[in-house]
């Protein structure tokens, strides 16, 4: 096994200007905090080039080293299990080398039985590479971090751009071409509202997370395009990913699963008001979010969701809500956000943890599998990456993956993005299909400039 060599260079505060150097490289990967708006945050991950890759759909996995490709019937969670090297060394850092990825809401269906009805993204379900290098920013300790295995030309030109100026070209051409079209008329949504209604009058469920699915045209780069994002719709959990299958622009406030050892948290939203800049109506919108026994039962239905899903992989009696019903602030909306932590088990670890929670109960409803059932029932397309996860498994026992909401993909010159929200008994149409608006307004408007 190859030594891991570290090399620290001045701090960079932009890690956009770092990955626009390899951008173009083979699945380059950016983990984005943006810390600069979220001072809490401490961490951004760069890399590209990986050393084997493995993605694919259900059980159906492809393994590439090497030039090699093999298919392996296996689901891809288990072949990445099997490859890599996991260890405690060097935990002082979020990532030493290891697993950077994203799987989508769709395998989650394959996970439940749950027969798909449509499929129109010609993608792997699960995608990740693994990578023998990385760029770390440490926003905390103001380091840049160069972290390897085995040096090679790219290892080397990082090594000269890192200790001098970086000089990049940006390409800012992005020009929006057509108007944003949904799948769904607001007649057409208010159907499927009802027959949920329907489902939870008749006890089906008690909360179905319904979404629709806009698309636009564009020329240009996507890459400007998520830098011209970010800078109106920034979110601790972003990230910008370029796979020959399509490229992946993710705007999340939402963490999935955070792991370090044998501790994990999960830190579910439910409860939302958009944020205005007129101050009175703002302090309006935060009371209502606070006091809103519709939007604290929601919050409620899902931690307790998610603490099941916890209690199945974690020690008795560790599983805990330590925060509940806080609000946090992001770029357009106010959220409420709890958090639920626990102590993994001897006999599980972060693969069967990350399938057996898989996909977030935050966007699906309650209870889990039935909610799926409704939602691909009721939507008229399937998701994709939107409310899968996107993250990393690093070698040194350690993870981090968000929920994949306020997240765009970008094939064949169009733009596809998601707005969705929970709908319970108490639900109105039009609030739910306004608050759908709510949460790619600003996407909109940015892409638009």
């Amino acid at each position: 096994m190859s030594r891991l060599n570290i090399i620290k260079f001045e701090y960079r505060n932009n890690s956009k200007e770092i990955y626009s150097f390899v951008e173009n490289f083979d699945w380059a990967v950016l983990l984005d905090s943006n810390s600069a708006k979220f001072p809490n945050q401490n961490y951004d991950i760069i890399s590209c080039n990986p050393i084997k890759k493995i993605f694919g759909k259900g059980t159906d996995s492809i393994f590439i080293e090497n030039s090699e490709e093999k298919h392996i019937e296996s689901d891809p969670i288990n072949v990445l299990r099997e490859n890599m090297d996991l260890d405690s060394n060097h935990d002082e850092l979020p990532f030493t080398g290891g697993a950077i990825g994203f799987l989508s809401y769709d395998q989650g269906n394959t996970y439940e039985n749950i027969n798909q009805k449509s499929d129109d993204f010609k993608m792997p379900y699960i995608a990740f590479g693994i990578y023998d290098w990385a760029i770390i920013l440490d926003h905390k300790k103001k380091e840049t971090i160069l972290v390897f295995k085995n040096k090679n030309n790219l290892i080397e030109n990082l090594i000269t751009k890192l200790s001098n100026e970086i000089l990049i070209t940006e390409d800012d051409s992005f020009t929006v071409t057509s108007d944003y079209k949904s799948n769904l008329t607001y007649e057409e949504y208010e159907k499927s509202f009802k027959k949920i209604q329907k489902y939870i009058t008749d006890g089906d469920c008690y909360q179905i997370n319904f979404s629709q699915r806009f698309s636009l045209s564009y020329e240009g780069s996507a890459w400007s395009a998520y830098r011209k994002l970010c800078n109106s719709y920034a979110a601790p959990y972003s990230a910008y990913m370029n796979y020959p299958f399509a490229k992946i622009m993710c705007f999340s406030p939402e963490r999935f699963l955070y792991h370090k050892g044998d501790f994990v948290e999960t830190r579910p939203i439910k409860g939302t008001r958009p944020v205005s800049s007129d101050q009175t109506l703002n302090s309006k919108y935060l009371n209502d979010l606070s006091t809103s026994k519709k939007e604290k039962a929601e919050n409620l239905m899902i931690v307790d969701l998610l603490r099941n899903d916890f209690g199945r992989n974690c020690e008795f009696g560790s599983v805990n809500v330590s925060e509940l019903f806080k609000i946090e602030t992001f770029s357009n909306v106010h959220h409420l956000v709890s958090t639920v932590q626990g102590k993994i088990s001897s006999d599980s670890d972060i693969f069967k943890l990350l399938r057996e929670c898989f996909p977030g109960g935050s966007i699906t409803g309650a209870p889990k599998i039935r909610a799926m059932q409704i939602i691909n029932e009721l939507e008229k397309n399937n998701r994709g990456i939107y409310c899968g996860a996107i993250g990393y498994i690093s070698n040194n026992n350690q993870s981090d993956l968000n929920i994949a909401i306020r997240t765009a993909i970008t094939i064949n010159n169009k733009i596809y993005f998601w707005g969705g929200g929970g709908i319970t008994s108490d639900s109105v149409a039009s609030s739910e299909y306004e608050e759908t608006l709510d949460k790619i307004k600003p996407l909109l408007n940015s892409l638009r400039r």
